[in-house]
């Protein structure tokens, strides 16, 4: 489990730090901290507390971009209302 933890971990870490791709880390990032925490009741811990420690900041990181992506089109949709002229990027007037 500790091994799964850490490569979860690793992965998904390195893919939250990716911008407006970081959110789809979360899933494997929350596959680390539950694999990491299997894994914290077995003997050898080393591994299962890294991949717990980089799921969690995996998904600090992914829940922030979930944020980010979700201000950025609030912000857009409310441009988009403020202006019944301007044209949406499929040519069509809103």
């Amino acid at each position: 489990m500790g091994v799964a933890a850490l490569v979860l971990g690793i992965v998904g870490l390195i893919v939250a730090i990716i911008p407006f791709l970081g959110m789809y880390a979360l899933p494997l990032t929350l596959l680390a901290l539950i694999f990491g925490g299997l894994g914290m009741r077995k003997a050898p811990k080393g591994l299962a507390t890294a991949g717990l420690v980089l799921g969690l900041i995996g998904s600090c990181l992914g829940g922030y971009w979930v944020h980010a992506s979700h201000e950025v089109s609030a912000a857009l949709q409310k441009e988009l209302d403020k202006d019944p002229h301007v044209v949406n990027a499929a040519g069509l007037e809103h």
